[in-house]
């Protein structure tokens, strides 16, 4: 095998924030309150004169709310193989715990299964939707034969423009935060498998095509 040569300074590739760094900070960041949440309620079972059964509730919705967010960044993040195929109902269970506790509800509209590469671009579809729906929406997942349609209804939105943007043409923003990593990991998925991107917004709508 001939040996692979890597030219750092490819036109194509500027320099931008450091998405993996951003990965870090993000994971901790998603998983410290349900870790914390068990610690606590271990700390009260400790203390409990009683049965405990309050205390393992929180234990146990601590927990699932945890497994959920794992289960989901391995979708959105993990490595694996792009064709290997993902069944829809595995899919859709993650996504159901995923969001159960939240005021997000959303509806995965495909029954087929799908290769690992394709699962992850809707995933990671879907934590962009997160950033513009804070307060909660209601969002359908559709795929057509060429790309994954999101629609999103919301009673507002929150919509950063620059983010947005830097999925089509635009550039990262160099501030760009570990709450928003999946802007980048999304560009650069989409763009190394020749999907365009498509958004439409305004203040209760928004419409995410990849």
């Amino acid at each position: 095998m001939r040996d692979a040569m890597v030219d750092t300074n490819r036109p194509d590739e500027p320099e931008g924030p450091d998405l993996l760094a951003l990965l870090g900070s993000r994971l901790c960041h998603d998983l410290v309150n349900p870790i914390g949440a068990i610690g606590n309620g271990l700390e009260l079972l400790e203390m409990a004169e009683d049965d405990g059964k309050e205390e393992m509730k929180l234990i146990r919705a601590s927990l699932d709310a945890a497994m959920a967010r794992i289960r989901f960044f391995r979708l959105a993040f993990g490595a694996g193989q792009d064709d290997a195929m993902l069944p829809a109902r595995d899919v859709r269970d993650t996504l159901d715990a995923m969001y159960a506790e939240t005021r997000t509800r959303v509806l995965w509209r495909d029954d087929a299964d799908r290769p690992r590469a394709e699962v992850r671009l809707a995933c990671l579809a879907l934590n962009c939707i997160e950033v513009a729906t804070p307060w909660g929406a209601k969002v359908e997942v559709i795929r057509n034969e060429a790309a994954w349609v999101c629609h999103v209804d919301a009673k507002r939105l929150r919509i950063d423009a620059t983010l947005w943007e830097s999925l089509g043409r635009g550039k990262l923003p160099q501030d760009l935060k570990g709450a928003e990593v999946q802007f980048g990991i999304l560009a650069r998925a989409s763009r190394r498998l020749r999907r365009p991107v498509s958004v439409s917004a305004d203040e209760t709508h928004l419409s995410l095509i990849v």
